[in-house]
């Protein structure tokens, strides 16, 4: 039993959650929006100033559920993300990223303009 104990103890240690930790907050999840500056910068939501990214509405498929889905309204996965953050970072050209603060794959640089040679 006690090996049970240890095996969930190295599972809560190793897993990653859904949502950035910036962005689940009291004050984040009250707002609905998760944009925050790659930089830490609080007027700069998404590296806006950087053309990195810009704070959007998330869009999500309004197509009805069929009839093998039996939990609709009662189950969070339900319109994702906008359960918990209606507004989110839209990232521009090869950024990435929660808060555009990363290369798009396949590409490298401040600028996020070299290729990576594969």
């Amino acid at each position: 039993m006690w090996m049970y104990g240890v095996l969930v103890l190295l599972w809560a240690a190793i897993v990653r959650a859904q949502f950035p930790r910036v962005c689940v907050t009291p004050e984040g999840l009250r707002s609905g929006q998760c944009c925050p500056s790659p930089f830490g910068r609080a007027a700069d939501p998404c590296g806006v100033s950087l053309r990195r990214g810009q704070c959007m509405l998330v869009r999500v498929d309004s197509r009805p559920h069929g009839p093998q889905y039996p939990h609709d309204g009662r189950d969070d996965r339900e319109r994702w993300p906008i359960r918990f953050f209606n507004r989110t970072c839209q990232c521009s050209s090869n950024f990435s990223g929660h808060d555009c603060g990363r290369c798009r794959h396949g590409f490298s640089g401040p600028n996020c303009d070299q290729p990576v040679p594969v």
